[in-house]
């Protein structure tokens, strides 16, 4: 198929028109526009052009999620979200949402905010997404509320970011706000306020480009904002949160809520081309803190500015009290006392995936490295040398590690625990309190050992010693790294 040379312009006039290209075109070459939406509320359709390489191959992109969270739990993920408030506060009432207006403030000094403490980029010619389920809950807004939702850095409970881009809904109506370095935009009403049905949860989305921002509900095209030419891109920061506020610009009559389910950003066209796990630790799903439902920090409770944890004796059916429960953290345990490692392997640390319900996120525990270093306390080493064997199990569905697996069909299914060997170290004769074993384990794992919700994960010592000195101690650290999926 063939193009003719002056298909860009009739009579040295440029056509930007659909409906004037036919009168260019010869031998049944087309050129293809897509529909985004069909301009039902802007008034005509919403088209955009394809790209094609050089090599004549069509151009696509892969987006990136960079963030997604739903506030099932019943209480803030603190690792994900900071909050502020001064009288209306915000909750999440384990029903699926968290709701803002809980306590409803009365004047213009009360409101409240979420924002994330991650912060997401616009990165050239991509375009930058923020998509909220959210809604009026049980009662319309009145004069004086207002709720935002979109990118930005609110710093006080009624003080609005000066950079960003957000929804701004008042009685008067949902509109855009494009906010450069202080200086507003907004796009004026761009859906009615009767039309926002109060106790619907609906879809919004922000798309913010180098030169134009996209609202949408419901996935119908509200309005395209141009960003303005004096200014070089959509807001001045480069990078934002994303965030939810509801304030009082003065006295307020009623009480009023509104809800969030959950929230998304993306990065259109772009494949950062991030390691998996890199990309779940951008995103807040590293190991080393707890997911929604989950108590934050639980993950390395041991290993929190505390005093040591006093000396236990090791069991291989429970994690003895004073012992470390997570993913990472500090022991000290008692010599055993035989030369034959009779006790088997001990628990020297335990941490339970929780099984996943209504109010806590059920995520698959991925572990890519496991590290353990040790030292020699309570007394220095005499007669024989202290060896330890330290191993990995993992998957079983209780605590104890004499968990037996389920027979074929038998009810109520349960795992025996699953094990890998991570070395050997040890102490010599002679070995001061204080003296480091001699050597640090560390196992990268090239194919990754996964704990599904309602499965455990332990670290195991066995001891293997002539006569273990009176009060020997051996002190461990350890971690488990690794990466929420």
């Amino acid at each position: 198929m063939a193009l003719d040379n002056n298909i860009a312009s009739i009579g040295g006039t440029l056509v930007t028109s659909v409906s004037g290209l036919p009168t260019n075109v010869t031998d049944g070459a087309i050129r293809i526009f897509s529909e985004n939406d069909d301009g039902k509320v802007v008034g005509t359709p919403y088209l955009k052009s394809p790209e094609t390489g050089l090599d004549y191959r069509l151009r696509t992109g892969r987006d990136t999620i960079l963030f997604s969270d739903s506030f099932n739990s019943v209480a803030q993920n603190t690792n994900t979200w900071n909050y502020v408030f001064a009288t209306l506060t915000a909750a999440q009432p384990g029903a699926g949402t968290v709701n803002f207006g809980v306590v409803q403030g009365t004047t213009s000094s009360h409101g409240a905010f979420m924002r994330s403490f991650q912060h997401f980029p616009l990165i050239g010619t991509s375009a930058l997404s923020a998509e909220f389920t959210m809604g009026q809950f049980t009662a319309a807004l009145v004069t004086n509320e207002v709720w935002l939702a979109g990118f930005g850095i609110p710093t006080a409970a009624v003080t609005i970011p000066t950079d960003g881009v957000w929804f701004r809904l008042t009685s008067a109506g949902l509109e855009g706000v494009l906010m450069f370095n202080g200086s507003p935009t907004p796009t004026g009403v761009i859906k009615s306020f009767d039309s926002i049905v109060v106790g619907d949860l609906d879809k919004y989305v922000i798309v913010v480009g180098e030169r134009e921002v996209e609202y949408w509900f419901d996935d119908i095209l509200l309005k395209t904002q141009l960003i303005p030419n004096a200014n070089g891109q959509p807001f001045l920061g480069k990078t934002t949160p994303v965030f939810m506020m509801k304030y009082n610009t003065g006295a307020v009559s009623n009480t009023n809520t509104m809800r969030v389910a959950d929230v998304t950003v993306t990065l259109y066209d772009i494949d950062t081309l991030k390691a998996f796990p890199h990309a779940q630790a951008t995103g807040g799903f590293q190991s080393s803190v707890g997911q929604n439902g989950q108590t934050p920090g639980a993950t390395s409770s041991n290993y929190a500015q505390a005093a040591l944890p006093a000396t236990a004796a090791g069991s291989n059916t429970a994690l003895t009290t004073n012992l470390p429960a997570g993913l990472s953290g500090i022991g000290i345990m008692t010599a055993q006392a035989t030369n034959t490692g009779a006790g088997g392997d001990m628990l020297a640390a335990s941490f339970l995936n929780p099984a996943a319900t209504v109010n806590i996120t059920g995520r698959n525990l991925v572990i890519t490295d496991i590290w353990v270093a040790a030292m020699n306390t309570g007394a220095v080493v005499a007669g024989t040398p202290t060896s330890l064997i330290w191993g990995v199990k993992y998957g079983h569905t209780a605590e104890t590690l004499v968990t037996g697996e389920t027979a074929s069909f038998a009810t109520a299914t349960t795992h025996i625990p699953r094990g890998i060997p991570l070395g050997v170290m040890y102490a010599p004769i002679g070995a001061v309190i204080g003296a480091t074993y001699d050597r640090d384990l560390m196992r990268n794992l090239e194919t990754p050992i996964v704990i599904r919700p309602g499965e455990r994960i332990a670290l195991t010592a066995r001891f293997r010693v002539g006569t273990a000195t009176a009060s020997q101690e051996v002190t461990y650290v350890y971690a488990f790294n690794g990466y929420w999926d």
